[in-house]
């Protein structure tokens, strides 16, 4: 089997290069193009996000795409050419490209893992302990310790304990044909596979509304990852991202 699943890569290919301004299929293997942003785009969501990211960065497979500002080009160009592909896509690259969008107003976050599910992928196991939870169910969260779900969703998948929440997952649209999940389970309630158990709810529910199933992971979180591989959710390719605002992050020393 090859490192990512490569239905969904196919899938994934045409979208991203839409989304990116540049041909994913023709890029070179091992190499980085950087390309400059559409200021159009910049107005459409990418991957959830609205307005559009200042800096986008997708690796798929061995191909790897930044998209940024005209006035960024030249700088992170020459860093790309410097950078193995593997080293870019790391905490030490996020930090390298933040040196160029800093000063700004720009930091760099990711690299994140994206997954993918189709009806191929996803299990059908079903577990007895899930209910699909509405509103009235979820008034009383406190979405700061459910802080991967969303209170605004489209669905939500939820395991009580008598009338404890205890484990939650929330589904919401990223751009069509995508619904990401997001889940989180109280520390307590961990090892008992509750995580796998709403993450799988959601998914199959995302499958009966005719989308493809989406989930994000950072490379750090590994039980996270290890849920989502066991529903049957497939990575396809790893993403960074600019971001605006206060939460600006500097080029910090490893070590």
């Amino acid at each position: 089997m090859t490192s990512t699943d490569s239905v969904l890569e196919e899938k994934l290919k045409h979208w991203l290069s839409k989304s990116l301004g540049v041909s994913i299929s023709d890029m070179s293997d091992g190499m980085t193009s950087v390309v400059a942003t559409d200021q159009g785009s910049l107005d459409e969501p990418w991957l959830g996000y609205s307005p559009c990211p200042p800096l986008r960065a997708v690796r798929i497979g061995n191909s790897t795409v930044i998209s940024a500002r005209e006035e960024w080009i030249d700088e992170l160009s020459e860093l790309a050419g410097q950078l193995h592909p593997d080293i870019l896509f790391s905490t030490f690259g996020a930090y390298e490209l933040a040196r160029v969008t800093l000063p700004y107003g720009v930091a760099v976050w990711g690299p994140d893992y994206y997954l993918f599910g189709d009806q191929r992928t996803v299990s059908i196991n079903e577990d007895s302990r899930v209910s699909c939870a509405g509103p009235a169910d979820l008034v009383d969260t406190d979405y700061s310790v459910f802080w991967h779900c969303r209170p605004s969703s489209l669905a939500a998948f939820a395991v009580f304990d008598g009338e404890s929440l205890i484990a939650l997952a929330t589904v919401w649209d990223i751009g069509d044909p995508f619904f990401e999940i997001g889940m989180d389970v109280l520390p307590g309630a961990r090892g008992k596979g509750l995580g796998g158990a709403v993450v799988g709810a959601a998914a199959r529910w995302i499958l009966s509304q005719g989308k493809l199933v989406t989930a994000s992971v950072a490379p750090f979180n590994s039980p996270s990852l290890r849920t989502l591989r066991s529903v049957g959710l497939r990575y396809v390719f790893s993403k960074m991202k600019g971001v605006e605002g206060p939460m600006n992050l500097g080029p910090q020393q490893l070590g």
